[in-house]
C-alpha cells in the first residue's frame, strides 16, 4: 500500500479514537464524572490491591492527576487508602461501602454499552477486531522496549 493511502487510513484510525473517547467523556458526564474518573474507578473496582501507580500507568495521564481524582473520590467516602506494606510509598486503593455503592451501577451500565456495542459485530469481526488490536499493540510494546 502506498504511503499516502496508509496516511489516509492513519486519519481514520485518529479520527476513531477521538470519537471513541468523546462518547467516553460524554457518557460519564451524565453521572456527573469525568471519562478519567470512570476509567479510574474501573481500574479500582476491578483491581485487587489497586496502587495510584496502576491507575497513573493504565490511563497514562500525569501522578498529579491522579492524585486529583483520588482526593476528590477519598473527600466523598467513595475510597480509603492503607499503606502498602510492600511499598510504604504507594498506598492501596479501595472503595467503600459507599464507592461500591456509586461505582458499580455506573460500571454495570458502562457494561451494557460495551457489550452492546460489540454485539454490532459478528463473533468473526469480534475475535478478527481482538485479533488485530494484539498485533499492533505487541508491534508498539516492541518498538518502546527497544
Amino acid at each position: 500500500m502506498k504511503n499516502e493511502d496508509m496516511k489516509k487510513h492513519m486519519e481514520t484510525i485518529y479520527d476513531f479514537w477521538y470519537t471513541s473517547n468523546r462518547f467516553y467523556y460524554l457518557w460519564a458526564k451524565q453521572y456527573g464524572i469525568t471519562d478519567l474518573a470512570l476509567f479510574s474507578l474501573f481500574i479500582i473496582y476491578n483491581t485487587e490491591e489497586c496502587v495510584q501507580n496502576t491507575i497513573t500507568e493504565k490511563l497514562s495521564v500525569p501522578k498529579q492527576t491522579v492524585c486529583s481524582i483520588l482526593d476528590n473520590f477519598e473527600k466523598k467516602g467513595y475510597i480509603k487508602k492503607k499503606i502498602n506494606p510492600k511499598d510504604k510509598r504507594n498506598r492501596i486503593i479501595t472503595l467503600t461501602k459507599k464507592g461500591t455503592s456509586f461505582a458499580e451501577p455506573i460500571l454495570k451500565e458502562l457494561e451494557k454499552l460495551d457489550i452492546g456495542m460489540l454485539k454490532c459485530l459478528s463473533d468473526d469481526e469480534i475475535k478478527n477486531y481482538v485479533d488485530i488490536q494484539k498485533k499492533l499493540m505487541s508491534f508498539m510494546e516492541n518498538y518502546f522496549n527497544n
